[in-house]
């Protein structure tokens, strides 16, 4: 069966041509941004804190110092806008780096972040590895971090948490107005993101090695990277391993990208930083993401912060 023909369609009228809106620039903000070194006065002495978990097994934390920075990008994506001024009026502590499997499982014994998958059909392995003890716990939705961070409150008698979506960026900018707080290059240095070792993820055979360059097609390397510089990593091997910025504070940018405490909207949670298979656009100071507080990711992990006493 078939409808009846309709009458000639009408000639196509194209929309009328608007301006584009030009972003709102980033306010004025008294002593905003500033340099590392003024970054480090403002910390002070005394900046470190360890945190007892388990024989053997610690937190190391910095503190954040309060203060006034212009939060967001004009130059970022919608969800960036508009630039504004924000006050941290309290300092807080950071973890250095995003909490491992080892110290999860402290709390969970069950979670296991298991391993990242191969491109390739094939497999006698599930994938390159990703629940090594110091490696960046993964898969561990908002609501399994929020009950760890109350684990911890009970544990070390402090008030422990995620960060704020504005405590996440004022910690990781530390200073910087520009997208990565280490400036513009460097980023094999100072981030874990996609890069040309994301090629190792296209894989083949019955024990499944990367494949050689010449032999890689869109069929089985397709992840997108920034190919002008290798930082030496592929999945998260670990934490720390990148220079930190001024605050001492390791991997804000890539490696994994981070929960915080604030809402992306009505039903989900703000993600922060970028990963290891996401590239630098994706990885600045500023971007944001948003999922489900019950979702579990590959990409996302956490770190907590300490309220100053």
């Amino acid at each position: 069966w078939m409808p009846p023909a309709s009458a000639a369609r009408p000639a196509f009228q194209p929309p009328e041509k608007t301006g584009k809106t030009k972003p709102a620039s980033a306010p004025a903000v008294a002593g905003w941004p500033f340099d590392a070194a003024k970054a480090q006065q403002m910390q002070g002495a005394n900046s470190e804190m360890k945190l007892e978990l388990a024989p053997g097994i610690s937190l190391r934390l910095r503190k954040v110092p309060a203060g006034s920075f212009a939060m967001g990008s004009a130059a970022g994506a919608a969800d960036e806008q508009p630039v504004r001024a924000v006050e941290i009026k309290k300092a807080f502590w950071m973890a250095e780096a995003e909490i491992t499997n080892e110290q999860f499982n402290l709390f969970n014994p069950a979670h296991d972040s298991r391993a990242i998958d191969q491109q390739w059909k094939d497999h006698v392995f599930p994938g390159y590895p990703a629940n090594g003890p110091g490696m960046p716990v993964i898969r561990v939705s908002w609501n399994e971090a929020v009950a760890y961070c109350q684990w911890l409150s009970e544990k070390s008698g402090r008030k422990v948490s995620l960060p704020s979506e504005a405590q996440w960026e004022w910690a990781c900018r530390a200073g910087s107005a520009a997208p990565f707080s280490f400036g513009t290059t460097g980023f094999e240095k100072h981030a874990n993101m996609a890069d040309a070792s994301i090629a190792r993820l296209a894989v083949q055979g019955v024990d499944p090695q990367p494949i050689g360059e010449n032999k890689r097609s869109p069929l089985n390397d397709f992840v997108p990277r920034d190919a002008s510089f290798d930082d030496g990593q592929l999945v998260p091997e670990g934490t720390a391993r990148y220079l930190p910025n001024a605050w001492g504070l390791h991997d804000l940018h890539g490696n994994v990208a981070e929960w915080t405490s604030s809402d992306y909207d009505r039903a989900t949670k703000v993600v922060r930083g970028g990963s290891w298979r996401d590239r630098p656009l994706r990885a600045t100071s500023s971007f944001r993401l948003g999922y489900a507080p019950y979702q579990p990711v590959y990409t996302v992990g956490f770190r907590v912060v300490v309220e100053e006493d």
